[in-house]
């Protein structure tokens, strides 16, 4: 039981600031930019909410695994098969949470007043430092709100896991799988562990983003 709860610590950690690096980078040049097939690409990133997660897990299978373009370069040049490891759980873990911290940073950056960027232009302030000293203060909130349900949904995440990783006890068996199958063999007394464990968890950071958003919109209403 304890492997399984810090192999989901590992893996959940190493994908949330995977996933908060790219969904932030991403979110900020989305929202500054329009261009040719943006939509498309939104909804492209945005699929892994709507798609059911075994769905997402036989594309990712489709995209690793040994037969794909990609699983055949790992293969051959360095010996590498993705599938039924850990790195496999956290992709599943990336590709399904990437989705909370994009659209919750690309709403955050849309309330950032145009006219505090362009005082902070004329002051000489160069896009990089725009970026990280006007524009992500500013920002944080959401940013952090959506950093702590993907956090949430990497921790929870079962079905795009299980067709990529597999359920191997110390190597791939995360909490959600150790539940599953310890329901599957008879063992409550594990499965009412781990499902107390998930849910403090889960409702601590859920807290912690509604008082985030909060605080917010606070703001918003007295400036109204």
């Amino acid at each position: 039981m304890y492997e399984a709860i810090l192999l989901s610590l590992k893996i959940t950690g190493i994908s949330t600031l995977i996933t908060s690096f790219l969904g932030i980078i991403t979110a900020y040049i989305f929202n500054k930019h329009d261009f040719r097939g943006k939509s498309i690409l939104e909804t492209l990133f945005l699929m892994p909410i709507a798609l059911p997660p075994t769905v997402v897990g036989y594309l990712i299978m489709l995209g690793i695994g040994r037969k794909s373009v990609f699983g055949q370069f790992l293969y051959k040049n360095f010996g590498i098969n993705i599938l039924f490891t850990w790195q496999a759980a956290c992709i599943a873990a990336i590709v399904v949470s990437f989705p909370l911290i994009y659209q919750n940073a690309k709403n955050a950056f849309k309330y950032v007043d145009e006219d505090v960027k362009d005082a902070a232009r004329v002051d000489g302030a160069c896009e990089l430092k725009l970026f990280w000293f006007i524009i992500i203060p500013i920002a944080l909130n959401g940013i952090i709100g959506g950093i702590i349900l993907a956090f949430v949904r990497a921790l929870g995440e079962f079905g795009a896991t299980l067709i990529v990783a597999g359920n191997i006890p110390g190597q791939t068996q995360t909490i959600p799988l150790l539940i599953y199958f310890s329901i599957g063999s008879g063992d409550n007394k594990t499965a009412n562990m781990l499902v107390i464990l998930i849910m403090i968890i889960s409702m601590s950071l859920v807290l912690i983003t509604n008082r985030l958003l909060k605080r917010d919109e606070t703001p918003k209403k007295s400036s109204e």
